[in-house]
């Protein structure tokens, strides 16, 4: 076999879903975008599990979204005085999930000592978050966020048929990037990736990369549209990890520019994962229609070819799927460390 080429041998045939359930109480998940979440209830699936969101007296919960009465989902319910109202029969709950209220027999409320199934929130860096567990890690975060030198605007949520590591995997997959991307964030004239490192600070991976020949006829290279769309320059992409659902790529778009990618994943289910992304960046600030038109272009360039692989979830037992040294140490480094987690691998 080349020295070039490696495989990973793992445990068993099982390992993949030992490994999808190994994530399920132990991470935070994002479930909505902070300034969409208002005192409208929305309703959404974690692992398989249906649950709402909503902010009660300023704060985001997260409930079971179903009635304790008949069943019914709250997420088609209301908030009225800083509760959660079940359209159903009125069944009304408080932000600690009790009941306070129960309209046909008023006399009940105050005597029913039960609660809907509630679970931790939590909100940074624009991502309202929850868990099924108890997480080893703090939910990840952006620090530029927060500096007003920058600007995040995001896509809606969109829903892909894979697995979540397969997405997350998407995007520090460099050897894609002048095929997937060319012309844009790459050029099949100049497909090597060059040797880079990669180490674990920690819950994250944390890497850098390239250069890598990027386009200046875009707005992410050139936002003023004033540049020969003809020339390329080298992009260094700086990566934080956050294993195993969330990534911050900042790459540099001139001296002084950075644009900045926020990409947070939650899994539906084993083979279709909820996907939120903001682009920032601190250049270009009047320009946010043309740099959320290009974060969809490359995001749609993606979808065919992530949602062809096969398995959804990712092959970590089939022998035939192989490891290129060097340009997939990322993609080998984060999958290693995916099975240490599920306990799978020491």
């Amino acid at each position: 076999m080349s020295q070039l080429i490696s495989r990973v041998d793992y445990v068993d045939a099982d390992t993949e879903d030992k490994m999808y359930e190994a994530m399920r109480d132990k991470f935070w998940y994002p479930v909505a975008y902070s300034d969409e979440l208002t005192n409208e209830p929305q309703g959404f699936v974690l692992y398989g599990k249906k649950l709402v969101v909503v902010r009660l007296d300023g704060q985001p919960v997260v409930f079971d979204d179903q009635c304790l009465h008949k069943g019914t989902a709250l997420s088609l319910g209301k908030v009225v005085d800083d509760c959660l109202r079940c359209p159903y029969h009125g069944w009304t709950y408080d932000a600690t999930g009790a009941i306070r209220r129960i309209p046909a027999r008023e006399e009940l409320s105050e005597h029913i000592n039960v609660k809907l199934g509630s679970y931790p929130t939590c909100e940074t860096s624009g991502l309202v978050y929850t868990c099924l567990g108890d997480p080893i890690h703090p939910p990840p975060s952006v620090p530029m966020f927060d500096d007003p030198s920058y600007q995040f605007l995001h896509l809606d949520v969109y829903e892909w048929d894979c697995s979540m590591a397969r997405r997350l995997e998407n995007y520090f997959d460099f050897s894609h990037f002048p095929w997937v991307h060319d012309g844009l964030l790459g050029d099949s004239n100049q497909p090597r990736v060059d040797d880079y490192a990669v180490e674990r600070v920690g819950g994250e991976l944390r890497f850098v990369a390239g250069p890598f020949p990027e386009f200046t006829d875009n707005v992410k290279n050139a936002p003023t549209a004033d540049t020969d769309g003809d020339q390329v320059y080298g992009a260094i992409k700086r990566y934080r990890v956050f294993v195993p659902n969330a990534m911050q790529l900042n790459s540099s778009a001139g001296e002084t520019e950075d644009y900045v990618l926020w990409v947070c994943l939650a899994p539906v289910g084993p083979e279709r994962t909820r996907c939120f992304t903001y682009q920032g960046r601190n250049y270009g600030l009047d320009h946010g229609e043309e740099f959320m038109a290009f974060a969809q272009l490359v995001t749609d360039q993606d979808r065919p070819i992530v949602e062809s692989q096969t398995p959804a979830q990712v092959p970590i037992t089939l022998p035939e799927e192989m490891f290129v040294k060097g340009a997939d140490l990322a993609l080998l480094e984060y999958r290693k460390w995916l099975l240490e987690l599920a306990g799978l691998r020491s």
